[in-house]
C-alpha cells in the first residue's frame, strides 16, 4: 500500500483491517520534518481510530508494517521482502489543483503511479487497486461513465496527472479496480472531518476575511459583518461534495469484490449548487454580502488577493460534469447511495469546521 497517512488512505486502512481481522498490510511512509515514517503512520492510524470512534488502534497497528521511502526513491527490495502479497493499494497523491511550473505533481502522480506498478510486478501480485479522482473528466460536459476517460483538457496539472497514470494502470495487464472520489468533505453525522483539504481552504479564506473586517469595523469577530467581496467563480447545481465516512464505506467495501477492471465513481448523487454554498457559508459566518459571479469587473485589491489565494478551486464551483455512478450501485446496492447532500448538510459542514478551526468566528 502507499498514502496510508492520507485522508482517504487512513480511512479505507482502518475499516479494512476491521471487516477482516486476518488482514495484514505492509504500506510505504516517508519521514518528515524529523519524523519517522513508522511514527507519522502510527499517529495517524489512532488519530483516524479517535475520529472513528472505535478504541482497537494498537490492535489495528500490531498488523502494518512501514516501509521507509517514497514514490521517488521506491524501497522495492525492502518491501518485496515482507512478501508475498495478495495485491497492491495505491492511494499516495500530490494533491495540488495550482499551478506546477516544476512538474514536481505531475512527477508524484503519474510517476509515482509507474514506479508503484513496477513493484507490483517486482512481487508477483495478480490485482492493482488505484485511488485517481472523479475529476479526470477534466472540463468534460455532460455525464461521464465510470469506465470511460472522454477529457481532452484539464484545469490543472493535478487532474492531467491523475488521467494519464489512470492509463497506465489500465495497460498495465494488471487486473485492476480504479476508485474515482470527488472531493471529500465531513463525515454525515456530524460533518466532522479528520483532516481538511480543498474546499476547506475557502472557508479558511472567507473566515480570515471576516476576522479581519470585524477587526477594522470593531465589532465581535462572531458579530454580523457586511461584505462586498465578490467571488469570481461559475454557477452550477454539479458541485459533487462526498462525505469522507461514504468514501471510506464504499471503497472498503469494493476492494473486497471480485476485481474485474472497474471503475467506481465515489461521488454520490445529490451535488449541491454553487448559490447553496454561498448561502450557507453566509448563513454560518452571519456576513452578507458575500457574492459569487461569472465575471468580477474592475476587481478591489482584497477580490484580486482572493483569486491569487483560491483560484485555483474555483473550477470545480462551475463544473457542468454529472458523475454516473452504475457501476457503485451494481456492486454495493442502491441503498449505499441513499444518503442526501442538502443545504441543512452544508450549514453543518461548515459549523463543524468553523468550531474546530475558528470557533471564535461565529456564534
Amino acid at each position: 500500500m502507499t498514502g496510508i497517512t492520507g485522508l482517504v488512505g487512513a480511512a479505507f486502512t482502518t475499516a479494512l483491517l476491521r471487516k477482516n481481522p486476518s488482514f495484514r498490510i505492509v504500506s510505504l511512509c516517508r519521514g518528515f520534518c524529523g519524523e519517522s515514517g513508522q511514527h507519522r503512520a502510527a499517529k495517524i492510524i489512532r488519530k483516524q481510530c479517535d475520529f472513528d470512534g472505535i478504541n482497537d488502534a494498537e490492535e489495528l497497528l500490531s498488523r502494518i508494517t512501514i516501509i521507509e521511502g517514497t514514490l521517488a526513491d521506491l524501497p522495492a527490495e525492502a518491501m518485496a521482502k515482507e512478501g508475498p502479497f495478495d495485491t497492491f493499494f495505491h492511494c499516495a497523491a500530490d494533491v495540488n489543483l495550482g499551478k506546477d511550473p516544476e512538474g514536481k505533481t505531475y512527477a508524484t502522480n503519474f510517476g509515482g503511479t509507474q514506479a508503484a506498478l513496477a513493484l507490483a510486478k517486482k512481487v508477483n501480485v495478480p490485482t492493482f487497486h488505484y485511488v485517481s479522482t472523479a475529476y479526470v473528466a477534466g472540463k468534460t460536459v455532460g455525464r461521464v461513465m465510470e469506465d470511460s476517460m472522454p477529457a481532452t483538457d484539464f484545469n490543472n496539472s493535478y487532474e492531467k496527472s491523475k488521467f494519464d497514470a489512470e492509463k497506465l494502470v489500465r495497460n498495465s495487464g494488471f487486473q485492476y479496480t480504479i476508485y474515482r472520489p470527488s472531493i471529500v468533505v465531513g463525515r454525515l453525522s456530524d460533518g466532522v472531518i479528520r483532516k481538511p483539504l480543498a474546499f476547506y481552504r475557502l472557508l479558511e479564506f472567507l473566515g480570515q476575511v471576516k476576522r479581519v473586517g470585524c477587526s477594522k469595523a470593531g465589532i465581535p469577530a462572531n458579530g454580523v459583518f457586511a461584505t462586498s467581496l465578490r467571488l469570481e467563480a461559475g454557477t452550477t447545481d454539479k458541485v459533487y461534495f462526498v462525505p469522507i465516512d461514504y468514501v471510506q464505506k464504499a471503497i472498503s467495501s469494493l476492494f473486497l469484490k471480485p476485481v474485474e477492471n472497474k471503475t467506481y465513481h465515489i461521488t454520490g448523487e445529490s451535488p449541491v449548487s454553487t448559490r447553496d454554498i454561498e448561502k450557507a457559508v453566509g448563513e454560518v459566518l452571519q456576513t452578507t454580502g458575500l457574492c459569487v459571479m461569472d465575471k468580477v469587473e474592475n476587481p478591489t485589491k482584497e477580490e484580486k488577493l482572493v483569486q491569487k489565494m483560491i483560484g485555483d478551486l474555483m473550477p470545480y464551483f462551475a463544473s457542468e460534469i454529472i458523475f454516473d455512478d452504475s457501476n457503485v450501485r451494481a456492486a454495493l446496492g442502491p441503498e449505499i447511495v441513499s444518503w442526501k447532500m442538502n443545504l441543512p448538510f452544508l450549514r453543518k459542514m461548515i459549523t463543524a469546521y468553523y468550531k474546530a478551526e475558528n470557533p471564535e468566528i461565529i456564534p
